[in-house]
């Protein structure tokens, strides 16, 4: 026994330095929002320098990045001065840290940060030191420079420096400027104003209220100004919504799903967290871990409703599904594979994820595991309504992860809209999915109630008549005992 027990905990001891080798940060939050183990979704498969690229010079400040979904599938990478385009191999197809302007001459980037392309190819670049967008053809060709457009309803002093910017199908242009509070500026296609969307409300505490009520007017105007918490990121869904993130520990809502009006419609479930990063964070500064709350600086969306944010506090990138449920985590700061030491972006990459460091001036992939291939194709089949597919898969992640909770969840859920709500209870109890099994459980009671209803009520009908013919039969014969 003692020789099994050594070799269980060597086991153990090898798979927990495999997995940190791997860089792993591998959990989930169980139904009392406790971390669970979990294996790891993704791992690491290969981290790209400068060195590794023929034509890229270098990746010095790199900023943002973006897969294009036009036919060429290539990988557009913008650093503080340079634009590289990579294959799917990542491989280097186009690089260059200059562009010919309007009147022909040559210009360099400056400043460069966020980059969105299109279906088509066409591509836009954000140059906030400049205070204006590049929007080039497939080809490169400079297309329009997209200056300042006259934004009104702000201080006349806040500079337009647009750092992020999405396009949808209509040629609307969405920005994210900083230092405008008052949300994401919305341009019509050619270029001109429309007005600010997605406009995140300031929300402060009754503390707050009560200590300000309190305080005089010489400490008021020595206090912070309650402004609304500034974007960081956003991207466009494969049904034109558009993700943002909120880089801000007091934030209530970190990453937004916002719709043509500007309003949140992400999906979250009652009984569950929003979808925030960590859930238990470490508040003393002593320790030398990070402190605070998850702050999200980066968001992508995939085409089955799955969106990955990158948070800046402890290096880690958090997946969740359209209902707002935890898929999976990795990441973490350090130097060893896998892990981060200044994150900068994220990106769906085909069936790969990468992150781009800016601090260690890499570009880091990450591969799938069957764990991982298991939970992104029932999360699929689930998202395209093939629920009997989908709870094979679930079943399939299962023997890889007994803590997924989701899992259960999703089984239950196939069961009851296959018809076995008695099965389905079951592991709805085990998902701790309490709006399900509150509907398993009616039809439950429901099916039980068809079932027992006409014997019961037959069975009652005919005992009141027996019961009924008893007495009369009774009645009638104390009445002829009488006339005897």
């Amino acid at each position: 026994m003692k020789k099994v027990l050594i070799l269980l905990v060597a086991a153990a001891l090898f798979a927990g330095q495999a997995l940190a080798a791997a860089g792993s940060s591998n959990y989930l939050y169980d139904s009392n929002e406790y971390a669970v183990s979990a294996p790891p979704a993704y791992l690491h498969e290969r981290t790209y320098m400068a060195s590794d690229f023929a034509g890229a010079e270098g990746l010095t400040s790199l900023k943002g990045m973006q897969s294009a979904t036009c036919k060429n599938g290539l990988y557009y990478v913008t650093c503080a001065n340079r634009l590289v385009i990579f294959d799917g191999s990542f491989n280097v197809v186009y690089a260059s840290t200059s562009y010919i302007g309007p009147d022909g001459r040559k210009v360099d980037f400056d400043s460069n940060v966020g980059i969105f392309v299109t279906d088509a190819g066409e591509y836009y670049i954000c140059e906030p030191n400049r205070s204006r967008i590049l929007h080039f053809d497939a080809q490169h060709a400079l297309l329009r420079v997209l200056d300042n457009p006259g934004i009104t309803g702000v201080d006349a002093g806040v500079k337009y420096r647009p750092t992020q910017v999405a396009v949808d199908e209509a040629g609307r242009i969405f920005v994210i400027a900083k230092g405008m509070y008052e949300g994401i500026v919305e341009l019509n296609p050619d270029g001109s104003f429309t007005g600010f969307y997605g406009v995140n409300e300031v929300r402060f505490s009754l503390w707050n209220l009560i200590w300000r009520n309190l305080s005089t007017s010489a400490q008021r105007a020595k206090q912070s100004l309650w402004l609304p918490t500034d974007f960081t990121n956003l991207c466009l869904d494969r049904d034109g919504f558009i993700f943002a993130t909120v880089q801000s520990s007091s934030a209530a809502e970190s990453v937004m799903r916002l719709n043509a009006k500007g309003e949140n419609i992400l999906r979250v479930d009652d009984d569950d967290p929003y979808p925030d990063g960590d859930l238990w964070t470490n508040k003393v500064t002593s320790t030398g871990a990070p402190v605070g709350a998850s702050e999200f600086i980066a968001v992508d969306a995939n085409d089955c409703g799955v969106y990955i944010c990158l948070d800046a506090t402890r290096n880690r990138v958090f997946a969740y599904n359209e209902d707002g449920k935890l898929l999976f985590v990795f990441g973490g700061p350090g130097n060893r594979k896998g892990y981060f030491r200044g994150p900068v972006d994220v990106d769906f990459v085909g069936d790969r994820i990468v992150v781009l460091d800016s601090t260690a001036e890499t570009i880091e992939v990450f591969r799938v595991t069957d764990y991982g291939q298991a939970l992104m194709n029932a999360v699929r089949a689930q998202y395209e309504f093939d629920y009997t597919t989908a709870e094979s898969y679930w079943r399939e992640a299962l023997r890889y992860n007994q803590n997924l909770f989701l899992a259960y969840s999703g089984i239950g859920r196939a069961m009851l809209r296959n018809g076995d709500a008695n099965g389905a209870l079951e592991f709805l109890k085990l998902g701790d999915d309490r709006k399900y099994y509150s509907k398993a459980l009616e039809k439950v009671r429901n099916e039980t109630l068809k079932q027992y209803l006409v014997p019961v009520a037959l069975g009652l009908i005919g005992l009141i008549a027996a019961v009924k013919l008893l007495k009369a039969g009774v009645k009638r014969a104390k009445e002829r005992r009488r006339t005897a």
